[in-house]
Protein backbone atom coordinates (compact mmCIF):
# COMPACT_ATOMS: atom_id res chain seq x y z
CA UNK A 1 0.00 0.00 0.00
CA UNK A 2 1.18 3.81 -0.67
CA UNK A 3 0.26 6.33 1.77
CA UNK A 4 -2.26 8.76 0.30
CA UNK A 5 -4.00 11.89 1.82
CA UNK A 6 -7.70 9.92 2.02
CA UNK A 7 -9.09 6.54 2.74
CA UNK A 8 -12.36 4.66 3.06
CA UNK A 9 -13.75 2.56 4.98
CA UNK A 10 -17.89 0.87 4.32
CA UNK A 11 -19.26 -2.03 6.22
CA UNK A 12 -20.56 -4.82 3.56
CA UNK A 13 -23.75 -3.04 2.24
CA UNK A 14 -23.84 0.19 -0.09
CA UNK A 15 -27.35 1.84 0.64
CA UNK A 16 -27.23 5.34 2.14
CA UNK A 17 -23.37 5.73 1.34
CA UNK A 18 -21.84 9.06 0.69
CA UNK A 19 -17.97 8.47 0.18
CA UNK A 20 -17.58 4.73 -1.11
CA UNK A 21 -18.61 2.68 -4.22
CA UNK A 22 -18.86 -0.96 -3.09
CA UNK A 23 -19.01 -2.45 0.08
CA UNK A 24 -16.13 -2.78 2.65
CA UNK A 25 -13.66 -5.66 2.57
CA UNK A 26 -10.59 -6.46 4.49
CA UNK A 27 -9.29 -9.02 2.09
CA UNK A 28 -6.85 -8.81 -0.34
CA UNK A 29 -9.97 -7.04 -2.51
CA UNK A 30 -9.88 -3.81 0.10
CA UNK A 31 -7.43 -1.50 -1.05
CA UNK A 32 -8.84 1.30 1.15
CA UNK A 33 -9.98 3.23 -2.15
CA UNK A 34 -13.59 4.85 -2.38
CA UNK A 35 -14.13 2.03 -5.13
CA UNK A 36 -12.66 -0.81 -3.09
CA UNK A 37 -12.61 0.24 0.37
CA UNK A 38 -11.97 -1.58 4.14
CA UNK A 39 -14.18 -3.02 6.04
CA UNK A 40 -12.50 -2.12 9.82
CA UNK A 41 -11.89 1.36 10.60
CA UNK A 42 -8.41 -0.28 12.56
CA UNK A 43 -7.48 -1.23 9.30
CA UNK A 44 -7.53 2.24 7.57
CA UNK A 45 -5.80 3.33 10.68
CA UNK A 46 -2.86 0.85 10.47
CA UNK A 47 -2.02 2.19 6.64
CA UNK A 48 -3.00 5.95 7.47
CA UNK A 49 -0.51 8.61 8.38
CA UNK A 50 -0.22 12.08 9.56
CA UNK A 51 -2.12 14.16 7.59
CA UNK A 52 -4.36 11.76 6.26
CA UNK A 53 -8.47 11.59 6.56
CA UNK A 54 -10.44 8.52 6.68
CA UNK A 55 -13.82 8.45 5.39
CA UNK A 56 -16.29 6.25 7.13
CA UNK A 57 -19.35 5.77 5.32
CA UNK A 58 -23.06 4.85 6.70
CA UNK A 59 -23.18 1.02 8.51
CA UNK A 60 -22.88 -0.07 12.00
CA UNK A 61 -18.88 -0.90 12.92
CA UNK A 62 -17.87 -3.28 15.32
CA UNK A 63 -14.64 -4.06 14.67
CA UNK A 64 -11.42 -3.69 17.66
CA UNK A 65 -8.09 -3.15 18.30
CA UNK A 66 -6.08 -4.16 21.93
CA UNK A 67 -4.74 -0.72 23.95
CA UNK A 68 -3.33 -2.92 26.65
CA UNK A 69 -4.53 -6.50 28.52
CA UNK A 70 -7.01 -4.87 29.92
CA UNK A 71 -8.14 -1.68 27.70
CA UNK A 72 -10.17 -1.99 24.01
CA UNK A 73 -11.21 0.68 21.76
CA UNK A 74 -13.01 0.82 18.62
CA UNK A 75 -11.02 2.81 16.63
CA UNK A 76 -6.78 4.06 18.29
CA UNK A 77 -6.40 7.38 16.22
CA UNK A 78 -2.24 6.49 17.47
CA UNK A 79 -1.06 8.64 15.00
CA UNK A 80 -1.02 12.98 14.72
CA UNK A 81 -3.55 15.01 12.62
CA UNK A 82 -5.61 12.30 11.53
CA UNK A 83 -9.37 13.46 10.06
CA UNK A 84 -11.85 10.55 11.16
CA UNK A 85 -14.86 11.54 9.45
CA UNK A 86 -18.36 9.99 9.35
CA UNK A 87 -21.86 10.49 7.04
CA UNK A 88 -23.72 11.94 9.89
CA UNK A 89 -23.63 11.13 13.58
CA UNK A 90 -26.49 8.98 12.97
CA UNK A 91 -25.69 6.87 9.94
CA UNK A 92 -22.40 5.64 10.75
CA UNK A 93 -22.52 3.96 14.58
CA UNK A 94 -18.93 2.39 16.03
CA UNK A 95 -20.23 0.44 19.25
CA UNK A 96 -17.02 -2.01 19.94
CA UNK A 97 -17.81 -5.61 21.22
CA UNK A 98 -18.30 -6.30 25.00
CA UNK A 99 -20.59 -4.68 28.24
CA UNK A 100 -20.56 -1.30 28.07
CA UNK A 101 -19.98 -1.44 32.04
CA UNK A 102 -16.48 -2.66 31.46
CA UNK A 103 -13.77 0.23 32.14
CA UNK A 104 -11.56 -0.46 29.69
CA UNK A 105 -13.45 -0.50 26.65
CA UNK A 106 -13.90 2.99 24.17
CA UNK A 107 -15.59 3.46 21.05
CA UNK A 108 -13.05 5.63 20.13
CA UNK A 109 -9.25 6.49 21.73
CA UNK A 110 -6.07 8.37 21.68
CA UNK A 111 -3.47 8.76 23.43
CA UNK A 112 -0.57 11.43 23.27
CA UNK A 113 -1.90 12.65 20.13
CA UNK A 114 -2.50 15.95 18.63
CA UNK A 115 -4.46 18.16 15.56
CA UNK A 116 -6.80 14.95 15.06
CA UNK A 117 -10.62 15.50 13.86
CA UNK A 118 -13.25 13.73 14.51
CA UNK A 119 -16.30 14.77 12.92
CA UNK A 120 -19.82 13.54 12.05
CA UNK A 121 -19.73 9.96 14.13
CA UNK A 122 -21.82 8.05 16.50
CA UNK A 123 -20.50 6.09 19.49
CA UNK A 124 -22.55 3.96 21.28
CA UNK A 125 -22.12 1.06 24.09
CA UNK A 126 -18.46 1.55 25.22
CA UNK A 127 -17.66 2.74 28.98
CA UNK A 128 -16.55 5.80 27.22
CA UNK A 129 -17.74 6.79 24.23
CA UNK A 130 -14.76 8.96 23.87
CA UNK A 131 -11.34 8.83 25.63
CA UNK A 132 -8.65 10.78 24.91
CA UNK A 133 -5.58 10.82 27.09
CA UNK A 134 -3.21 13.97 26.72
CA UNK A 135 -4.69 15.00 23.73
CA UNK A 136 -3.89 18.81 22.62
CA UNK A 137 -4.94 20.92 19.60
CA UNK A 138 -8.15 18.70 18.30
CA UNK A 139 -11.39 18.92 17.32
CA UNK A 140 -14.43 17.00 17.78
CA UNK A 141 -17.72 18.03 16.10
CA UNK A 142 -20.88 17.14 14.80
CA UNK A 143 -20.56 14.08 16.52
CA UNK A 144 -23.07 11.73 19.27
CA UNK A 145 -22.48 9.66 21.90
CA UNK A 146 -24.93 7.82 23.95
CA UNK A 147 -25.95 4.63 26.24
CA UNK A 148 -22.21 4.17 27.40
CA UNK A 149 -21.42 3.07 30.57
CA UNK A 150 -19.91 6.60 32.29
CA UNK A 151 -19.54 9.06 29.74
CA UNK A 152 -19.86 10.11 26.21
CA UNK A 153 -16.73 11.84 25.89
CA UNK A 154 -13.88 12.02 28.72
CA UNK A 155 -10.66 14.59 28.38
CA UNK A 156 -7.69 13.23 30.67
CA UNK A 157 -4.46 13.72 31.66
CA UNK A 158 -3.53 17.43 30.81
CA UNK A 159 -5.49 17.21 27.35
CA UNK A 160 -5.07 21.21 26.42
CA UNK A 161 -6.59 23.83 23.48
CA UNK A 162 -8.93 21.00 22.15
CA UNK A 163 -13.05 22.48 20.60
CA UNK A 164 -15.65 20.33 21.55
CA UNK A 165 -18.30 21.67 19.32
CA UNK A 166 -22.11 21.02 18.36
CA UNK A 167 -21.91 17.13 19.68
CA UNK A 168 -24.88 15.90 21.02
CA UNK A 169 -24.91 13.27 24.16
CA UNK A 170 -27.62 11.54 25.76
CA UNK A 171 -28.37 8.73 27.89
CA UNK A 172 -24.81 7.62 29.10
CA UNK A 173 -24.74 6.49 32.48
CA UNK A 174 -23.23 8.99 34.33
CA UNK A 175 -21.99 11.96 32.19
CA UNK A 176 -22.01 13.71 28.75
CA UNK A 177 -18.49 15.81 28.89
CA UNK A 178 -15.84 15.05 31.29
CA UNK A 179 -13.17 17.58 31.55
CA UNK A 180 -10.54 16.16 34.13
CA UNK A 181 -6.88 15.89 35.45
CA UNK A 182 -5.14 19.04 34.86
CA UNK A 183 -7.03 19.52 31.20
CA UNK A 184 -7.19 22.99 30.63
CA UNK A 185 -7.24 25.57 27.61
CA UNK A 186 -10.55 23.93 25.97
CA UNK A 187 -13.59 25.15 24.33
CA UNK A 188 -16.82 23.62 25.08
CA UNK A 189 -19.44 24.95 23.23
CA UNK A 190 -22.96 24.69 20.89
CA UNK A 191 -23.14 21.01 22.23
CA UNK A 192 -26.34 19.39 23.81
CA UNK A 193 -26.42 16.81 26.80
CA UNK A 194 -29.28 15.69 28.23
CA UNK A 195 -30.42 12.54 30.17
CA UNK A 196 -27.50 11.28 32.63
CA UNK A 197 -27.41 9.81 35.46
CA UNK A 198 -24.88 12.56 37.07
CA UNK A 199 -23.73 15.67 35.42
CA UNK A 200 -24.34 16.96 31.78
CA UNK A 201 -21.04 19.06 31.62
CA UNK A 202 -18.77 18.21 34.52
CA UNK A 203 -15.14 19.94 34.98
CA UNK A 204 -13.26 18.21 37.90
CA UNK A 205 -10.84 20.32 40.03
CA UNK A 206 -7.47 21.95 38.62
CA UNK A 207 -8.81 21.90 35.14
CA UNK A 208 -8.57 25.57 34.21
CA UNK A 209 -9.06 28.27 32.11
CA UNK A 210 -11.54 25.96 30.24
CA UNK A 211 -14.38 28.01 28.16
CA UNK A 212 -17.75 26.59 28.33
CA UNK A 213 -20.30 28.62 26.47
CA UNK A 214 -23.81 28.25 24.84
CA UNK A 215 -24.52 24.05 25.78
CA UNK A 216 -28.14 22.87 25.92
CA UNK A 217 -28.33 20.64 29.28
CA UNK A 218 -31.71 19.15 30.82
CA UNK A 219 -32.47 16.13 32.38
CA UNK A 220 -29.20 15.16 34.25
Amino acid sequence: FVSRINWYVNDTATAADSYTYAGGSDTSYGDGTAAKPFRAIPLAMRFATAGDTIFIDAGFYDSFVRISSTETAGVNVDKDSITLIGKDSNATVIDPPGLKTLSGLYAIYSDTQSGIVVKNLSVTGAWQGMYFYNLDNSTITGDSASSCGNAGIYMDGGSETNIINANTFSTNSNFGIVVSDRSSNNTVSNNTANSHGLFGIYLEAKSDRNTVSNNNTNSN
